[in-house]
């Protein structure tokens, strides 16, 4: 593709972040695109013409929307995938036919190991269109979409962080995305952003310790109620694993608690005092059924990866595994056979040195 002064994005998926993606551009003057793979939200989308925002700005975006991925990402500079990443390796094999050179594709996020599936798939189908491959570590945004066409933006985060494969090009990247979200910047390579899937680790733990209430139907604010000082201590016991991972990588991640403090300007001496100042947080309630993304997503695109990559280079991650194993139990699946394996990573038999230097 020609390179352009201001850069054009695709939005894929019109979910919470999408709203907020598209129209959060609308809003700073950026040509946009959305996606859904739902023919009816796409009918009523179309019908309601235009997203409306409100929280952190208000807006009225009108609308251009397809369930035609080929005309979407036709001729934009970014692709910005904004679904469940249990998603995207379907969705990217659907894109190859009709991808330019010289294209973005964002992951956000990634969960672990985004990236890397990412790139495995385009080499296996011999994707013929010179792009990149992105990942961030999160979701710029704290939102709700209650309905097609209306988004709550609760929040927009202060920084957040990205990295390409390979890690050399992640500076052209940042060059492109920071001319509409200068909140972004580079990590060490996309194994730091992975292992920075703090989803992973706030979500699956607490959704389990409150299976009970969640089950019997019991209203109640999923991190305010949920995230208990024993569940907090709990979930930083967890991150530990996490951390230990990345130092065996030669990574220097920051612990979620730290993570807080950056993404949220939240102070306090711990995890369950940062998380209850958060004001994003405030109104988000538990979810009504144990078949959440929560679990269905975080542990075969966030924590299986984790564990597995973990025993590869022999780091032991006992909480990581019972989390698995609770998950399977409750909601009779199998998520170790289910999720990311470091075969679709294609980090399979690679020794420490070996992966990073797959990723640089």
């Amino acid at each position: 593709m020609d390179k352009i002064t201001k850069p054009t994005f695709a939005i894929i998926g019109a979910g919470n972040g999408g709203h907020a993606f598209y129209a959060h551009l609308s809003k700073m003057q950026f040509e946009a695109s959305l996606y859904e793979i739902d023919h009816e939200k796409v009918k009523t989308l179309k019908e309601k013409g235009f997203i409306k925002a409100e929280g952190e700005f208000q807006h009225e975006a009108p609308l251009i929307v397809s369930n035609n991925i080929g005309e979407t990402i036709k001729d934009k500079a970014v692709i910005m995938i904004v679904v469940p990443s249990i998603y995207h390796k379907s969705l990217v094999a659907n894109m190859v036919p009709y991808l330019q050179d010289g294209q973005i594709i964002v992951l956000n996020p990634g969960a672990t190991g985004g990236a890397l599936e990412i790139r495995n798939l385009l080499d296996e189908k011999e994707c013929q269109a010179e792009v990149t491959i992105a990942e961030t570590s999160t979701l710029l945004y704290a939102c709700r979409s209650p309905k097609p066409g209306e988004v709550i933006i609760g929040s927009i985060k202060d920084k957040l962080y990205l990295a390409a494969l390979p890690s050399n090009r992640t500076e052209s990247v940042l060059k492109v995305i920071n001319q509409a979200f200068p909140q972004y910047s580079g990590m060490k390579n996309v194994l730091e952003t992975s292992l920075s899937n703090v989803n992973a680790i706030v979500h699956p733990a607490p959704t389990i310790l409150n299976a009970g209430r969640i089950e019997a139907s019991l209203p109640f604010k999923y991190y305010i109620d949920g995230v208990t000082p024993s569940i907090a201590q709990l979930v930083e016991q967890l991150d530990q694993e996490r951390l230990a991972i990345g130092k065996k990588l030669s990574l220097d991640l920051c612990s979620i608690s730290e993570w807080y403090s950056l993404s949220y300007k939240v102070p306090g001496p711990t995890l369950y005092d940062k998380i209850r100042q958060v004001e994003a947080y405030q109104g988000i309630q538990a979810q009504t059924s144990l078949n959440t993304r929560y679990l269905f997503e975080d542990i075969p695109t966030g924590l299986v990866p984790m564990s597995d990559l973990a025993k590869q280079i022999g780091v032991e991650t006992p909480l990581m595994d019972a989390f698995i194993r609770m998950g399977n139990s409750l909601l009779n699946r199998d998520f170790r056979k289910e999720g990311r394996s470091l075969q679709d990573l294609g980090l399979n038999n690679k020794t420490c040195e070996e992966i990073v230097s797959y990723v640089s």
